[in-house]
């Protein structure tokens, strides 16, 4: 086969699959739990050690949730929902292999639930259920980069669950 139709075949299966019905997630549309598009971040429980991760995560759940949905963040006594993120673990690890010991790979793992409540009442309206995103790396000048795609990925997740229409 060409290299032209090597490039041809899997473009022809995704206009295939978006013909069915099938799309991209992390460009889907949200719907937000009872319309509520004015939202406030109250807080991110974090057990962890890691205090940037706190700062991480509320970055980049903000972005993502403006990025797909119309959301508007603003103080708690003009929000319609507030929203608490709450991280379960944070973990690396690291394989190793030879007689030396050397680290061949390590990963980082974060799982977390994301939770809206009701500004008027204070009843949970949402939550996405415990997600569990990992990223690998090599060397320790990664961790950080893959903390970081952890973080957008499990956020991603939430995302697409809230996007899920059944």
């Amino acid at each position: 086969m060409s290299w032209s139709g090597r490039l041809l075949l899997p473009l022809f299966g995704l206009l295939l699959l978006s013909a069915c019905g099938y799309g991209l997630t992390a460009n889907a549309p949200i719907d937000l739990p009872k319309d509520s598009t004015r939202l406030y971040l109250a807080k991110v429980t974090n057990p962890t050690t890691e205090t940037w991760l706190e700062p991480m995560l509320r970055s980049s759940l903000r972005d993502e949730l403006t990025r797909r949905g119309n959301v508007t963040w603003v103080d708690r006594n003009e929000a319609e929902a507030t929203v608490n993120v709450d991280v379960r673990s944070y973990s690396t690890s690291d394989s190793v292999k030879g007689r030396d010991d050397v680290t061949f790979k390590s990963k980082v793992t974060i799982q977390m639930e994301v939770s809206f409540f009701s500004t008027k009442t204070s009843a949970l309206i949402w939550t996405s259920g415990p997600v569990v995103a990992s990223e690998s790396y090599r060397g320790t000048g990664s961790k950080r980069d893959a903390t970081q795609e952890a973080v957008d990925l499990a956020v991603r997740m939430v995302a697409d669950r809230l996007s899920q229409k059944f």
